[in-house]
């Protein structure tokens, strides 16, 4: 699968479908390396993005 076909497949993602997490799994799984949750710290509850950090493949 190529660039342009994850992007085509991210753009038709149905948001409202309750079935779409098979579909967003395939989407990141083509584009992203690995993606690390990092400790929130005690007490956080929210999520930021810097609670996150991904390594993309490269293209």
């Amino acid at each position: 699968m190529d660039l342009g076909d994850v992007e085509y497949l991210w753009e038709e993602l149905d948001f409202e479908d309750p079935d779409r997490i098979d579909c967003v799994r395939t989407v990141v799984t083509q584009v992203c390396e690995l993606v690390e949750l990092l400790p929130r710290g005690r007490g956080v509850r929210g999520f930021k993005s810097d609670h996150c950090r991904i390594t993309f493949r490269n293209p």
